[in-house]
């Protein structure tokens, strides 16, 4: 992937076939608002994030639930919950809380490893767009060096970390997408733990079909390949919903649970809650 210029706080970004991401960024640190100067965000890496599968489908899980009932299948790189809306009742916001995951090498694995936990709309059944923030832990070598760093992207444009977020293993992360509309957006990341809240109003992005709702820890792309996946603590998407244009709240159960063949599972709990964990 290219690295591309950043221009914030109202101004677009220009991207080679891609549209231009408009967006203006706040935030906040122990309720004093941040000098928007001082946040700072970092083109990344990431290639096109979208659910890339079939493959062989996991036994169920049982150490977590005994019994469940959401439909299983496998994917290349998302393992967690995915449920669907109607396009006459449109995804508006998705929501949730988890704790940030230690990650630690694979043997067998390719390097960089890196397991990204994240919530969305859309990229399953509409892969053409996918608006997404979260959290990612990368290890850039063998010598376990690790890194966990904040992120959104609004696919294809590219992903940014939040490079002035303070972040840290155990960290509570409260994450808020609201859409506006099909091209309109704003991402409230808040690290709960460390009082400090950035938000990124985006006024025109990648045209959206808001019908999916995405709770997941992914197997990310480099550019054109997939890192490395390395092991990771047990992630749980806590208070998970999506609110819907005309009514009805979207939750877990129902969804569809994703894993990645020998490396992740993923099960729901019950409407609010699903966790995601290596295998």
């Amino acid at each position: 992937m290219r690295w591309f210029q950043l221009l914030l706080l109202g101004s677009a970004l220009l991207l080679e076939n891609a549209t231009a991401l408009k967006y203006e960024v706040t935030g906040t640190r122990k309720g004093v608002p941040i000098p928007k100067e001082q946040i700072k965000f970092a083109p990344y890496q990431f290639g096109r994030s979208k659910n890339n599968g079939p493959g062989a489908v996991q036994p169920a899980p049982t150490k977590i639930k005994k019994k469940r009932a959401n439909p299983i299948s496998s994917s290349a790189n998302w393992c967690g919950a995915v449920n669907h809306s109607p396009t006459t009742n449109k995804i508006k916001s998705i929501h949730s809380f988890w704790q940030v995951p230690g990650c630690t090498k694979r043997t067998g694995q390719t390097y960089p490893q890196a397991a990204a936990v994240w919530i969305g709309i859309d990229g399953n059944t509409w892969p053409s767009a996918l608006l997404q923030s979260g959290t990612v832990c990368k290890i850039d070598t063998s010598t376990s060096a690790t890194r966990h760093e904040a992120w959104w992207q609004w696919v294809p444009d590219t992903a940014f970390t939040i490079s002035t977020m303070p972040l840290a293993v155990g960290d509570w992360i409260e994450v808020t997408i609201n859409t506006t509309s099909d091209t309109a957006a704003t991402i409230k990341f808040d690290n709960v733990s460390q009082d400090e809240q950035v938000i990124v109003n985006v006024t025109s992005g990648p045209t959206l079909a808001r019908k999916d709702a995405d709770w997941v820890v992914e197997r990310p792309y480099y550019g054109s390949s997939l890192a490395g996946f390395p092991r990771f603590d047990t992630t749980w998407f806590e208070d998970s919903y999506a609110t819907r244009t005309t009514g009805g709240n979207l939750g877990i159960l129902g969804a569809t649970q994703y894993q990645i063949p020998s490396l992740c599972n993923s099960t729901e709990y019950d409407n609010a809650n699903s966790v995601s964990f290596s295998v």
